[in-house]
């Protein structure tokens, strides 16, 4: 009696004699496939490619001299040189120029072709200790003489637009320093006359101008002082010659005002003076500064107090027959002009007075104006050494003497395609054509129903007992077996 089920050595065995049944099916498909795999292969259009190295040069004048405006360096120009260049309408233009793709163009779309040509173009890059050194551009196609034509208008188009891209940017900094020059220019003209014009309608009154001020009402107090001791004196004069008469003790006491008032007025420029000081090193809350503008107000409410000391021109008549009328007249007209001129410093040191209070004020004003000036001064001197510097640079671009890139070896045309690698392909089929086959006779042993073995009728009907097989029989002639036809018995029928 058969065993229940089948070993794996039967199972194995019972597929080494399917495959061996399906034996020319395999060898047919294996043939069929294999052909067809090796007329493919063998009918691929060769690929060739062209390379040129491209070196990435430095500035060839030194930074010392002249600083480039060119910022990005040579890894970042690179890239947008490749963004650029391998622009839709860039390639597309290189297309159109060598009728690149000539069985595709009719068939393909304008932007199919693109890709297929970006896809195409590659780049390497080589880097040293101190960056990007050069670069590698390389393009692949099934002509020998066009990938080489196409590489070197790449290459040129690169060291073309690396030049221009820097011209261009150099050219665009000089512009914009250049009208940031003219507008600060602008300003500082507008800040310079709104100065001017200040220093005109304040002149007298400038900080700067406050030592003379303090120094010129200090002779004024002086030239007051002797000119009240000049009236003095006249006044001394006219009580010796009688004409003052009663009067004269009368007289003598005004003459003391205008002394106190000189002495008020020294102590007061004093005190100026001394405030002046003050200003110069601490602020107007320090105690002592607000004491001494304290001191002055005072001064100046005392001097406010005092009267006019005049001398009356007509205190007596004169007596026509004394000799001493005519001397008495030239001492009245004599105090006359000394009070006229004592007026005229008075109100001069009223003049000076207020241009020496008005000081602080002005310091102010005239503060801000000069850190205006001065700011604006400063900024436009810097913008223009950069207005220069930036004209040298673009002239440096413009001489091609700024940092660059240079072609070592234009492309050349390649002796040999890079591929395909057929022999490998050719291996590959092989394997490929032989598992396929396999598998096609796999497939068509399992989509067949009949049953070829013990093992495989037991398995279809296991409670139905086997009661004998025939064997193989070959035939002498043909030396092929014939066909295995087992009997079976079910349930004694």
């Amino acid at each position: 009696m058969a065993s229940d089920a089948m070993s794996p050595v039967d199972r194995i065995y019972s597929l080494v004699q399917a495959m061996r049944y399906r034996l020319r099916l395999i060898l047919l498909v294996f043939a069929i496939i294999l052909c067809a795999s090796v007329t493919f292969v063998m009918r691929m259009p060769n690929v060739y490619r062209s390379e040129t190295q491209i070196l990435v040069d430095p500035q060839r004048i030194s930074d010392k001299y002249v600083s480039g405006v060119v910022t990005a360096d040579a890894s970042q120009r690179l890239d947008t040189l490749s963004q650029q260049i391998l622009s839709s309408s860039r390639l597309d233009a290189i297309i159109q120029e060598y009728k690149l793709f000539p069985k595709l163009r009719d068939s393909t779309s304008r932007e199919e072709l693109i890709e297929r040509m970006r896809k195409n173009i590659g780049i390497q890059l080589k880097h040293n200790a101190e960056g990007l050194s050069a670069f590698s551009l390389s393009y692949t196609g099934e002509s020998a003489e066009e990938v080489a034509t196409v590489a070197n208008r790449l290459a040129e188009s690169f060291i073309s637009w690396n030049l221009h891209d820097r011209e261009q940017e150099a050219l665009g900094t000089t512009k914009f320093l250049e009208n940031e020059l003219h507008s600060t220019k602008m300003e500082l003209d507008r800040l310079e006359e709104r100065l001017r014009i200040y220093k005109m309608e304040h002149l007298g009154e400038l900080p700067d101008q406050m030592q003379a001020n303090m120094q010129t009402l200090a002779r004024l107090q002086v030239e007051l002082q002797a000119n009240t001791e000049a009236q003095s004196r006249l006044d001394h004069e006219a009580i010796l010659s009688g004409s003052m008469g009663t009067d004269s003790s009368a007289k003598r006491g005004d003459t003391n005002t205008p002394t106190l008032r000189q002495r008020l007025y020294a102590e007061r420029a004093t005190a100026q003076s001394e405030l002046a000081e003050l200003r110069r090193h601490y602020t107007d809350r320090f105690p002592d500064v607000a004491r001494k503008q304290a001191d002055i107000r005072a001064l100046d409410e005392r001097i406010a107090t005092l009267p006019q000391a005049r001398v009356e021109a007509a205190a007596a008549a004169p007596d026509p027959e004394d000799g001493s009328a005519t001397h008495l007249q030239l001492i009245r007209r004599d105090r006359a002009r000394l009070e006229s001129v004592g007026r005229n410093i008075e109100a001069s040191i009223q003049r000076y007075q207020r241009r020496i209070d008005s000081e602080p004020l002005r310091e102010q004003e005239i503060s801000q104006l000069s850190r205006d000036y001065n700011t604006t001064r400063d900024h436009y001197n810097v913008l223009l050494e950069k207005t220069y510097s930036a004209q040298m640079a673009a002239q440096l671009e413009r001489e091609q003497q700024g940092g660059s890139f240079t072609m070592l070896d234009r492309a050349r045309i390649p002796d040999a395609p890079v591929g395909p690698k057929r022999v490998p392909l050719l291996f590959g089929s092989f394997f490929a054509a032989l598992a396929a086959s396999l598998a096609v006779g796999f497939l068509a042993e399992s989509m067949d129903r009949t049953l070829k073995s013990e093992a495989e009728l037991h398995d279809c009907l296991p409670m139905v007992p086997v009661l004998g097989t025939t064997p193989n029989i070959r035939p002498a002639s043909t030396g092929r077996a014939l066909t295995t036809t087992t009997r079976l018995s079910l349930g004694g029928h």
